[in-house]
């Protein structure tokens, strides 16, 4: 019997610094998005991109720094698309243009596999990168109550409400990627993506109509003290 033949590896070429840290980072992503955080291995990165194994090292130092530059570009990439398309908006992006903001989401965090990646080092006690920025839903719920004031001007309601729906469409949205097919078979919504575009699309239009509706007043009961909602 022949000897099996090796994997063909990527042919090797000079590339910048930042050419290679970039390249690193693509293949790595590519392992995440097809098998999950303990898929990154530095041998097989290494032969997607045509380098030896000592080269990544170079680059990374050890396969948990790499893994945490994965990390630390997905929350740099989700935030700034997710501010830079409310700084687009000039118009009410209503009920579709929310969905379509949250399918952005749904890729990044599921089909990328960043919500994976996300809750391995979180549940690992990796905690987050060290150069992960320091705010990324804050930075994207400053943008969404920009985008309210411009639309609604004195009836936009308090920056606190806006920071709730924002980190409402994050845990949901993270929890979604992480079991919401199962929550959805479970629940009888069946498990193909036709149902997780169809809760997106229902999310999408509660997001819209408390928005526009504002935030709901506070009912106070018997022991309340009254207060800022």
């Amino acid at each position: 019997m022949p000897p099996p033949r090796k994997k063909a590896s990527a042919p090797r070429r000079r590339r910048t610094a930042e050419e290679a840290r970039r390249e690193i980072l693509d293949a790595a992503e590519q392992q995440l998005g097809k098998a999950g955080p303990d898929s990154i291995r530095l041998q097989d990165v290494a032969r997607a991109v045509g380098m030896s194994h000592p080269t990544v090292l170079h680059h990374f130092g050890s396969r948990d720094e790499l893994v945490r530059a994965v990390v630390e570009r997905a929350f740099e990439t989700l935030s700034s698309e997710l501010v830079g398309a409310f700084a687009m908006i000039d118009i009410d992006i209503g009920e579709r243009g929310t969905e379509r903001l949250l399918d952005r989401v749904a890729v990044t965090l599921g089909e990328r596999g960043f919500a994976r990646l996300l809750a391995w080092l979180l549940l690992s006690g990796k905690g987050l990168p060290k150069g992960a920025p320091t705010s990324p839903i804050r930075r994207v719920a400053e943008a969404a109550h920009e985008h309210r004031q411009r639309k609604r001007g004195a009836r936009a309601g308090d920056y606190e409400d806006t920071l709730f729906v924002t980190v409402l469409v994050a845990l949901t949205s993270f929890g979604d990627a992480i079991v919401g097919e199962q929550v959805r078979l479970n629940a009888g919504l069946g498990s193909d993506a036709d149902a997780a575009r169809r809760f997106r699309s229902w999310l999408a239009k509660l997001i819209v109509a408390h928005v526009e509706g504002g935030p709901p007043k506070r009912t106070f009961v018997s022991g309340d003290k009254p207060g800022k909602f």
